[in-house]
């Protein structure tokens, strides 16, 4: 019987942590060497550049004029995160404290929507977002990213509310306590870890999301991060180090947040914010 406690054991999973490790670092050490690179450079088969040019990381922002991609990102992640926490909470907490007839079929009804690939239902989100005038909007984006956020929030949130003790919200409602009262004043501070952990899962997915961004976005205006970038992407030419910088430069809002609710994100994680 394998015990994780002996010394093979433990030697076994820190060959394959490592391992692990290196298959996902190694795609970013290859990004991060390929924009200190020069053009010329690109194509060897040397994989560290033999004269590092960080000005890539310039002449990326000023050349592709991240400037503007970069505040539609931010406005269309901000926006579709805020209203996905806010609604998730409000649906979670009714699922989970206010049973209804049908409240379980209505809740397994939404949660078929996490099987539902964004791709498959980009000529419908097309047709629908021209007759509600929402077609090359940024908000009209974000409320798509808003429909297809919710099933997972909702799940995580009403996982984690079940694991909460409900003498709290039956002792708040003896009280005189409204819904809404109890969910802000006693639900929401205790599920701060599952809000960090929904928090960073619907970042990740907006901000890198390329496939409904380009549909629903016409004008270059408009452009959110992936899309842009993508545009210099040519068929006879590619700065492909430029490209790599520029792919750098959008990773770092995310990395950064991570690093800043890291904890909480763990925290969230380790207390079953995952369990539905």
């Amino acid at each position: 019987m394998f015990d994780i406690r002996s010394p093979w054991a433990k030697s076994s999973l820190s060959l394959l942590a490592v391992g692990i490790a290196v298959v996902v670092l190694l795609p970013i050490a290859w990004i991060g060497a390929l924009s200190l690179k020069t053009g010329r450079e690109v194509y060897k088969q040397s994989f560290l550049p033999d004269q590092w040019t960080p000005g890539n990381y310039v002449e990326a922002w000023r050349e592709f004029g991240l400037g503007g991609y970069f505040v539609n990102s931010v406005f269309v992640t901000a926006l579709s995160v805020a209203l996905t926490v806010l609604v998730g909470l409000l649906a979670a907490h009714a699922f989970t404290w206010l049973k209804f007839p049908g409240s379980e079929w209505v809740f397994t009804a939404l949660l078929l929507g996490i099987m539902i690939p964004p791709a498959a239902l980009v000529l419908p989100l097309l047709i629908e977002a021209r007759q509600l005038g929402l077609y090359d909007e940024l908000y009209g984006l974000s409320l798509v990213y808003v429909a297809f956020g919710l099933p997972i929030s909702i799940l995580v949130f009403r996982g984690f509310f079940q694991g909460l003790p409900g003498d709290l919200v039956e002792s708040a409602r003896l009280d005189g306590a409204r819904e809404w009262k109890i969910l802000w004043r006693v639900v929401v501070p205790m599920a701060r870890p599952a809000i960090v952990t929904v928090t960073i899962l619907l970042m990740l997915a907006n901000w890198n999301d390329f496939i409904l961004a380009l549909v629903l976005l016409r004008d270059s205006d408009t452009y959110t991060l992936p899309v842009g970038i993508s545009q210099f992407i040519g068929q006879y030419r590619t700065p492909h180090e430029l490209i790599a910088a520029a792919s750098l430069i959008g990773s770092v809002p995310v990395f950064l947040l991570y690093l800043i609710l890291e904890r909480r994100f763990q925290q969230g994680v380790a207390q079953g914010a995952l369990k539905g």
